[in-house]
């Protein structure tokens, strides 16, 4: 069974002074949230923290997935975050650290934005061709259309595999949607603490759809092709 747990913002600062303490206690951290869990959540829950030094959610995600081997982390979406950037640091955080990362939210049409997002330039459309000339069929490098964010459409730019994308995970007891993988109701889930257990630390790393119990991700995303010919060699 998988085990999930939350840390929130003041222990993610505290995090980061242990990660600024030298290797020994980078090395430590990591072997210590192995053992925790097979996901972590980062962030407080309902809403920003008051505190206006609240860490970057999403900075921290990226530091602890550089020290960690095989627990999942998923950071909790702040406010005044554009999905663009969100998906584009996902996305490379994912292709970095073994597809270990997803994202959670509130927002049931946001996530759904960033899902689609992640399709507008398809891993798979890279093609690569030397003696023809052509490194990526440019008609697959789409603006996507979302009907609740018309303005935002992209595309990406760093490729995604759509078949594998980061898990979306919507802070809610509801169902899921098209560009959610997983709702959870986050008062369900338990807060980090120094006494919490843990899990086989040695088991073998899984990925974020790993751990959800997901299978491959679906293609749903729509639009129309953002270049024209630029995936040629003669014109990039």
């Amino acid at each position: 069974m998988t085990r999930v747990l939350r840390v929130d913002d003041a222990t993610l600062a505290a995090f980061a002074v242990r990660t600024g303490a030298g290797r020994a206690s980078r090395v430590a951290l990591g072997e210590e949230l192995d053992a925790a869990a097979d996901v972590l959540m980062l962030g407080d829950v309902g809403g920003v923290s008051p505190d206006r030094f609240s860490p970057d959610r999403t900075a921290a995600a990226g530091a602890l997935l550089a020290i960690t081997r095989r627990v999942v982390v998923v950071p909790i979406i702040a406010a005044r975050q554009h999905p663009v950037n969100l998906a584009r640091v996902a996305a490379t955080l994912s292709n970095l650290h073994g597809r270990r990362v997803g994202l959670a939210g509130y927002s049931a049409e946001e996530l759904s934005l960033i899902s689609r997002l992640w399709e507008s330039w398809p891993l798979d459309s890279i093609v690569g061709d030397a003696d023809a000339g052509v490194y990526v069929d440019d008609s697959r490098i789409l603006r996507v259309v979302d009907p609740e964010h018309p303005t935002i459409g992209g595309p990406l730019t760093l490729p995604v595999d759509v078949h594998d994308k980061p898990v979306t995970v919507l802070l809610s007891s509801g169902g899921v949607t098209a560009g959610v993988d997983v709702a959870l109701d986050p008062a369900s889930v338990p807060v980090w603490s120094a006494d919490v257990g843990s899990v086989d630390a040695a088991a073998v790393p899984l990925t974020a759809r790993a751990a959800f119990g997901l299978g491959p991700s679906a293609s749903f995303a729509t639009g129309s092709p953002a270049f024209s010919g630029s995936g040629r060699l003669d014109q990039v």
